[in-house]
Order: C-alpha cells, then structure tokens, then sequence
C-alpha cells in the first residue's frame, strides 16, 4: 500500500478541521440538545430502514458496542425505539422507530436541512454545483 505524504496527511487534516467547523458538529450537541452527533446518525439509520440490528448499526457506524447500547437505551427510555426477534437470527433482535422515533427524526433531519440550507445560501448556483462534485469526488475516492 503507497504511504501518503505528510502534505497530503495535513492537506487531509485541514479539511477534516475546517468540514467540523462549518457544519458546527463540534458543539456539545449537533442540532438540538436531545442528540449528540452519534445519537442522531444513529436516529437517522434506524429511520432509513425498515429494521436493522444493533450488530449491523455497530459494523455500519463503527460504534463501540457499550456506546451504541447507551443510545439505543436512551431511545428505548424515550419511547423512539421498539425491538422484535429476527426473522433472520433468532439471537439478534430487529431495531424500528415508533411513531415517536419517526417524529423525532423528522424534526432533526429539518434542522439539518435548514442547517446546510443556511450553509449553502451564499454560494451562486455554479458554487453549489463545484462543492457537490466535489464532495462527489471525496466519496468516490475514500
């Protein structure tokens, strides 16, 4: 595997402090004070899906177990979250927003809408579309 250079490594580390910054997922809560940034990517895989487990939340965020398990607690406490037996693995159990989970996300994927809304409204059309092929360019290359 080819090393990077440490220009590309800090090239890399600027992004990621500039990127946290501007989209303010540096504060004590990301949004509205009910969701830290892993509650709320948590919230917004469960609401994505019509079932999932805890083992594939875990593999698909790379959550420590103890730390999603606090969430997925918290969810339950709240009401947002109910578990059944899985059709597929009798072991697992398949995780699914209530209506008060689905209530919950909507509120917080409008904040976030309204969020990157506020982000992007300085930028002409052309700006706009050059940050999407970019970040376009990001994924596809991670």
């Amino acid at each position: 595997m080819h090393q990077p250079d440490l220009g590309t490594i800090a090239s890399v580390r600027r992004f990621n402090r500039f990127y946290t910054r501007a989209i303010g997922v540096l504060g004590q809560s990301y949004l509205q004070p009910d969701f830290s940034l892993a509650s709320g990517r948590v919230l917004y895989e469960l609401a994505t899906r019509d079932a999932v487990t805890a083992l594939h939340l875990r593999g698909e965020l790379g959550l420590d177990a103890g730390y999603l398990s606090r969430i997925l607690k918290d969810f339950e406490r709240r009401g947002y979250l109910t578990s059944t037996p899985s059709a597929s693995d009798r072991r697992s159990r398949d995780l699914r927003l209530t209506e008060a989970g689905r209530q919950a996300f909507a509120a917080l994927d409008a904040l976030s809408q309204g969020e990157i809304a506020t982000l992007l409204s300085p930028l002409t059309s052309v700006g706009k579309a050059r940050l999407a092929a970019a970040m376009t360019t990001i994924q596809a290359v991670l």
